[in-house]
């Protein structure tokens, strides 16, 4: 991206410990068995390696979500905001890119009980890219996007009552 030295950090995502003792074991688990699944591929025994394989990506998958991290970058001059997710400081997919945006909201979804952010690119054209559990930490994140992207935060959480809200009075 030719503008990531304009690129203002705004969010990064906070791991609680627990998390890290909880992966521990599970990285420990992913080291030992994926040298038992190297050994039953060299022994000839295909079906067991393919059983091991499965078992390695499972828990290889279940640490890193435990331990990634997000982070978000703004740039307020040409209205872009860039999503990075990492492991350990290794890049777990290429950064997500969105250009334009008109206005972040945070919406709740009453079927699933949970709190949307998302990001308007129109009027009618929209992305969800953070679902949490409380309002607190959606509007956390919604708030810090829109600050950084000097962009307008509309409350969507009560239906049929939207509100945009005023940054000064958060």
């Amino acid at each position: 991206m030719k503008n990531q030295e304009s690129d203002k950090l705004v969010y990064i995502s906070e791991r609680s410990f627990w998390h890290f003792i909880l992966a521990a074991p599970l990285y420990y688990f992913t080291i030992s068995m994926s040298l038992k699944m190297f050994d039953l591929y060299y022994t000839g025994r295909i079906m067991n390696g393919l059983k091991f394989t499965v078992a390695v990506f499972f828990m290889f998958v279940c640490a890193a979500g435990l331990t990634f991290t997000k982070k978000v970058y703004t740039n307020s001059a040409i209205k872009n905001v860039r999503f990075n997710f990492t492991l350990f400081n290794i890049p777990l997919c290429k950064d997500i890119l969105f250009k334009e945006i008109q206005y972040v909201s945070v919406y709740k979804n009453h079927s699933d009980r949970d709190f949307e952010v998302q990001i308007w690119l129109s009027e009618t054209k929209k992305k969800s890219v953070s679902v949490h559990l409380n309002s607190q930490s959606a509007f956390n994140l919604g708030l810090k996007i829109a600050n950084g992207l000097e962009v307008n935060l509309l409350d969507a959480t009560e239906r049929g009552n939207f509100k945009w809200i005023e940054k000064e009075n958060l």
